[in-house]
């Protein structure tokens, strides 16, 4: 899966967003059915492509594109008023590239940040596991497991955002990846947690059976867990707001590989790590 991911980003690349690149954002108010064809027409009559157009409430569209000059948008409205009679601007704003590289600044800090979170919280939480196991080395396996479901999530972003223009790297993208790391990791401390106390209860018994004992008396748990948070999110992207429906499909990704990781993944990269101490 890692492998198809890297094939994914080399071949298809992150259709990135306007909040990242920085360009316009206009907000149009009608009640005609057909604007969003409309709006798309007309944008691309001015020569400009890659938008993003999608319903952002109740008779309101919101339209994302690469920067243009004010009166390019006021051209564009002009003419859809001839069409659509009761269509209106409500707001328009461009966004420069300076913002964009600094909120990839601050993306980058939130998934380092919380990372290093993580790992200071499980080894504060497991500070009184015996030895040979160390408190430090489960959190850094659980921010190993986070990385995997993050690196396949955005692998299969970047494989629909190929297929559909709508899936664009934004900032409820990264809100999206940061729930994922919260989620994942919750589910993978579950785990730890009870080979934690598998361990202490019975020490001199073989790891592989401990780990074995500890996922499957969390099974049930983590398999309920995950399947009523995506029920919620299945039914959010089907009948939820089109403005959100990349946010709710990166968290349907998201908690499924984190699901399938920590009981894959997670346990499995501690009884590897357990070996090779053992070797050492």
């Amino acid at each position: 899966m890692i492998i198809l991911a890297i094939v994914f980003l080399i071949a298809f690349k992150l259709r990135v967003g306007i909040d990242f690149t920085g360009g316009s954002i206009a907000v149009f108010k009608t009640s005609d059915p057909s604007a969003e064809n409309l709006i798309a027409e007309e944008y691309k009559a001015a020569g400009v492509d890659n938008l993003q157009i999608a319903k952002s409430g109740e008779n309101e569209i919101t339209v994302k594109a690469p920067a243009m000059e004010q009166g390019t948008g006021s051209s564009i409205l002009a003419k859809l008023q001839t069409k659509i009679p009761d269509i209106s601007e409500s707001s328009f704003d461009t966004i420069g590239p300076t913002i964009g590289r600094d909120l990839t600044n601050k993306a980058i800090l939130a998934v380092v940040f919380a990372s290093l979170g993580i790992i200071c919280y499980i080894a504060y939480a497991f500070r009184r596991l015996p030895k040979p196991l160390s408190p430090w080395k489960f959190g850094l396996l659980a921010v190993l497991a986070i990385i995997h479901d993050l690196f396949i999530t955005i692998g299969v972003f970047a494989l629909i955002g190929h297929f559909f223009a709508w899936m664009q790297v934004d900032s409820l993208f990264i809100t999206a990846l940061l729930t994922v790391m919260g989620f994942s990791v919750h589910d993978t401390i579950v785990i730890y947690d009870r080979l934690r106390e598998n361990y202490i209860k019975n020490p001199h018994e073989s790891f592989n059976i401990t780990a074995e004992k500890s996922v499957n008396q969390t099974l049930a748990r983590s398999i309920n867990t995950s399947l009523t948070a995506i029920l919620v999110l299945f039914a959010l992207f089907l009948m939820g707001a089109d403005s959100i429906k990349h946010f709710v499909l990166t968290l349907l990704i998201g908690m499924f590989i984190g699901t399938y990781s920590s009981i894959f993944v997670a346990a499995p990269l501690a009884v590897s790590w357990h070996k090779i101490k053992q070797n050492d």
